[in-house]
């Protein structure tokens, strides 16, 4: 599974570079270089430069940019000694100058992390951070409604970031709140909708919706019952066979009679990050599976 993938622009000798551990493509420059780097964390001057490679190599990852970090900056690291001169992560469309991207990920800080690698996505009704799939978690989405939206912006941004530096354990029903003043919110896990599931911005892992102000937490058992295989797998097996879409009574009752573990909830965590994506929640079954189903 490519976790990570890096557009990494540079000098004609980067095409020989040889990376342990990671599958690598080179382009050849199709007089875009420059457009993908212009988006105002990259000074002119450098996109000019950027404008003028040769080509650029692909890198792709199968360790996210979290656990693998030390293991992708070494990389990028020997990149630059190539001749490469920028990199850009295709999860979220962020790209930085080398040493500024060395910079950032050579060091212990979440929120620099966090400003590196995931935008913001802001439309008419919803805001939704993009990119915290390449270290395997969930993205936010905060609907508008009269907030703030600075305001927003920056609790999505703590939210994000808390998830980086504390990697807490989350679950749908939980609620969260950036400080004592601040009205709690009830979270619920659904799938990313915002990108079809082939596309490099496509989370995997979801998004963590947060609720309006004032949610109150529901009562969330100790245990996480588990379907293996998954039951978005189940689902969609059943669906192709059926070669039709299924019924709501059809979803319920896969859903009702499918193989469940009961286990302790970071051990269900640790296994939806070993298996590359989350599972639907039972309890929206219905409403996630149509919505999952919107994408293809």
């Amino acid at each position: 599974m490519i976790r990570v993938t890096l557009f990494v622009p540079g000098a004609a000798t980067l095409r020989a570079a040889r990376l342990d551990g990671f599958e690598t493509e080179w382009i050849e420059n199709d007089g875009g270089f420059g457009q993908a780097f212009s988006f105002g964390t990259v000074s002119a001057d450098d996109v000019a430069q950027i404008d003028r490679a040769p080509g650029a190599l692909i890198v792709y990852a199968s360790v996210d940019l979290r656990e693998g970090r030390a293991q992708i900056v070494a990389a990028v690291e020997q990149l630059q000694a190539a001749g490469a001169l920028a990199v850009r992560l295709e999860q979220s469309k962020l790209g930085w100058t080398i040493a500024r991207w060395l910079e950032v990920f050579s060091a212990d800080d979440a929120h620099a992390w966090h400003r590196a690698a995931v935008a913001i996505l802001e439309g008419k009704t919803a805001l939704q951070t993009c990119g915290m799939h390449v270290f395997s978690l969930p993205d936010t989405r905060i609907e508008i409604g009269r907030d703030d939206r600075v305001a927003l912006r920056e609790l999505a941004t703590i939210f994000d970031v808390y998830q980086l530096a504390e990697d807490p354990l989350l679950r749908s029903g939980q609620t969260f709140t950036s400080d004592a003043e601040t009205p709690r919110r009830v979270l619920e896990r659904w799938p990313d909708l915002e990108y079809p599931t082939d596309h490099p911005c496509h989370n995997p892992y979801g998004v963590w919706r947060l609720g309006p102000p004032g949610g109150k937490a529901r009562k969330i058992g100790e245990l996480e019952m588990t379907f293996v295989p998954a039951l978005v797998a189940i689902l969609t097996a059943a669906e192709d066979k059926a070669g039709k879409p299924l019924t709501q009574k059809q979803v319920e009752k896969i859903r009702d009679g499918g193989a469940c573990i009961a286990m302790e909830p970071r051990d269900a965590q640790a296994l939806e990050r070993t298996r590359g994506y989350a599972d639907l929640d039972p309890e929206l079954v219905w409403p996630q599976w149509q919505a999952r189903r919107s994408l293809a």
